[in-house]
């Protein structure tokens, strides 16, 4: 029921703002409705921990033959703090509006409060059917969105081909609930059979944009800080939950260092395409992409409460960093912090991370997780393009910190208390090697050209090499729709018919 209570408080709010906008859209409180409802549903979450675990069950849909499973929720110490960090983004979100001048319209704070509401509901599915309709309506509602804040054909067809990739997963998610029925299992979450985990993570993997190495979404709108933070960063981990649930013993296959490769791949890619961009949010994709890809080295190297720690470093670390778009040094220092949290040291947000085993791969692992850190630590510093609180009213200089430091002291909760992952000591040799090197990364950026930050007109979300593969194969289904197209008119023009009974006699005289 608390699952229930949470939910409806964002949507709620989400409606009284819409309503507010049309019938009074000068009203001066709608900012503190959706303040209200989004601080409400946060406490709600806390909530969770005295019950916990807990489900919610829906009637069961009909015929119960077709669907064996009923649409359910189950709230445990695996889910909580994905939750904890979603309503905690969106309270930030919501905050910190305040310093965005350009964004004063309602409809906006109530796309980010249903954002939330839906990422609660992903995080929190028990079986695959209930995240499938999930992934639906976040897929759908991303897709709406991108379509009304892109122009011209082709960024249009990149929405639909980044709508395309996610369904896809879908596809995957889908099949791997048809095996494990196969096998007489009951799938959901808790009782997972083992040739099913390997697709678990290719289809997460395939959302994700890790497996294989691509950008599961189009490229940068308009929308930059709020709402595309929220939409980025909350379909990020609706895909990573699902790493979360996979059981160790079903990806013990000959294809797992196959995939371990080209996740660490994508991580290496990722963090020096996000330590060399020019600003922050250029780089947003490329912090998704790499934040995801340890997620899934974490789980294929049997440590899923890592994928768990990777996801709220993701939101809560990401998320303070890209709404930071006020110039304050304390403040600015404060996102420091973060380091510490993507660091893996012991008692630290990620310090579960690589509880698992991954052998050689561990030179790698370093790198990558080193070149995310020593990103984040020059973006944290950088003042350029960051406006001043001057201008904005008195009040405003509490309420715009009071989001950031939220996010924050979060990170250093979750590293302490709350879960299963809390207050481990972790592969503390490993995590110290990695801060090493990225202290030595963060002193040689300026020292030396390779890793200066690249300007930004040659920073693009279209992926160099890797792209050049993905548009050959566009051309190709292209050109095969040309001549589908073709045949098409040939059939239907006016010697339609004639084709149709040549056609019809070669069949006939083959099968003779």
């Amino acid at each position: 029921m608390l699952i229930l209570i949470s939910c409806s408080l964002l949507f709620i709010t989400t409606l009284a703002l819409m309503v507010l906008q049309v019938t009074q859209p000068n009203a001066r409180y709608a900012w503190l409705v959706a303040v209200g409802g989004s601080l409400l549903a946060l406490i709600s979450v806390f909530m969770w921990l005295a019950q916990a675990p807990f489900d919610m069950t829906l009637p069961a849909w009909q015929p119960q033959t077709v669907f064996i499973n009923p649409i359910q929720f189950r709230a445990d110490k695996l889910s909580w703090p994905f939750a904890l960090s979603i309503t905690a983004l969106t309270l930030t979100i919501l905050l910190t509006a305040i310093t965005r001048s350009a964004i004063t319209n309602s409809f906006t704070w109530a796309g980010t409060l249903a954002l939330g509401g839906i990422g609660l509901l992903a995080v929190t599915a028990n079986n695959p059917l209930t995240l499938l309709l999930v992934w639906g309506a976040l897929d759908i509602t991303e897709l709406m969105t991108q379509l009304r804040a892109v122009d011209g054909p082709a960024n249009n067809e990149k929405v639909v081909i980044s709508f395309s990739t996610r369904a896809l997963g879908i596809g995957l998610l889908l099949w791997a609930n048809i095996v494990s029925i196969a096998q007489g299992n009951t799938f959901d979450f808790q009782s997972i059979a083992p040739a099913s985990g390997l697709y678990l993570v290719a289809a997460a993997g395939l959302r994700l944009g890790v497996l294989p190495l691509h950008l599961p979404y189009a490229s940068e709108s308009t929308m930059r800080r709020g709402i595309g933070t929220s939409l980025r960063l909350v379909s990020a981990v609706s895909s990573l939950v699902l790493l979360a649930h996979i059981p160790v013993g079903s990806l013990t296959s000959a294809l797992t260092p196959f995939l371990l490769g080209l996740a660490i791949v994508a991580a290496l890619y990722g963090g020096w395409m996000w330590l060399r961009a020019p600003d922050e949010l250029t780089g947003r994709p490329y912090w998704v992409i790499s934040l995801a890809a340890l997620s899934v080295i974490s789980a294929l190297s049997g440590s899923p409460l890592g994928a768990v720690a990777w996801g709220c470093a993701l939101i809560l670390v990401g998320g303070a960093l890209f709404l930071a778009s006020v110039q304050q040094v304390w403040l600015n220092r404060a996102l420091l912090i973060g380091v510490w949290s993507l660091s893996s040291l012991p008692f630290s947000l990620t310090a579960s991370a690589w509880l698992g085993s991954l052998g050689f791969f561990i030179p790698f692992v370093i790198v990558a997780q080193a070149l995310v850190m020593a990103g984040f630590v020059r973006h944290a510093l950088r003042s350029a393009g960051r406006t001043s609180l001057e201008s904005q009213p008195g009040w405003a200089n509490k309420i715009y910190p009071t989001g950031i430091i939220l996010l924050i002291v979060f990170q250093l909760l979750l590293g302490l208390t709350g879960w299963d992952g809390a207050s481990q000591i972790g592969a503390w040799l490993q995590a110290l090697l990695t801060s090493l090197l990225a202290f030595g990364l963060v002193w040689a950026t300026p020292r030396f050209r390779v890793l200066n930050p690249i300007r930004a007109h040659w920073v693009s979300p279209a992926m160099s090499g890797v792209t050049t593969i993905y548009s050959s194969l566009w051309v190709i289904y292209r050109m095969l729709g040309r001549v589908s197209q073709s045949i098409t008119v040939t059939l239907e023009g006016e010697g339609g018919i004639m084709w149709t009974l040549l056609f019809l006699v070669l069949f006939i005289s083959l099968m003779t």
